[in-house]
């Protein structure tokens, strides 16, 4: 038994203006991994370095090409639950049914559930960058004579 969802015209007008938002950061998320994983297999073959790679400098080439992958799969997550919401928006619009609305939220909570995490990662790894750099700095100040 489907229950039906009654809300004001204005929810509903503002769910109709975000969608197409949230369809559009969707889609430029999709394309953002496309093109970070695209850069990530050309820096890992070799066929774009960005300068001359000999040695050492090919391994960070290839480490680089191997983050670039990586933030492509990160990026993905995010814009399927981007696109999942749009998708649930248009059935609050078509029928109005508790489980359409439900679903719509869901989908938004887990976007913003997935980028707080990933945002806490990334503040932690920051974090961590910058107290080794320093703990380097001090000890090769240290060591140096």
């Amino acid at each position: 038994m489907t229950q039906q969802l009654v809300v004001s015209e204005n929810v509903l007008s503002s769910l109709k203006a975000t969608r197409p938002w949230v369809k559009f950061m969707a889609i430029v998320w999709f394309l953002g991994s496309i093109f970070c994983l695209l850069f990530g297999l050309a820096k890992i073959t070799g066929i774009y370095t960005g300068f001359p790679a000999p040695g050492e400098l090919a391994l960070i080439s290839k480490f680089m090409g191997a983050l670039y992958i990586v933030m492509a799969l990160v990026y993905v997550m995010p814009a399927l639950y981007l696109y999942r919401y749009a998708k649930a928006i248009a059935g609050v619009q078509g029928s109005a049914v508790v489980a359409s609305f439900e679903d719509a939220l869901k989908q938004q909570k887990s976007f913003w559930k997935y980028y707080g995490i990933f945002l806490i990662i990334l503040i932690v790894f920051c974090v961590l960058i910058i107290v080794g750099s320093m703990i380097f700095g001090i000890y090769v100040a240290a060591h140096h004579h």
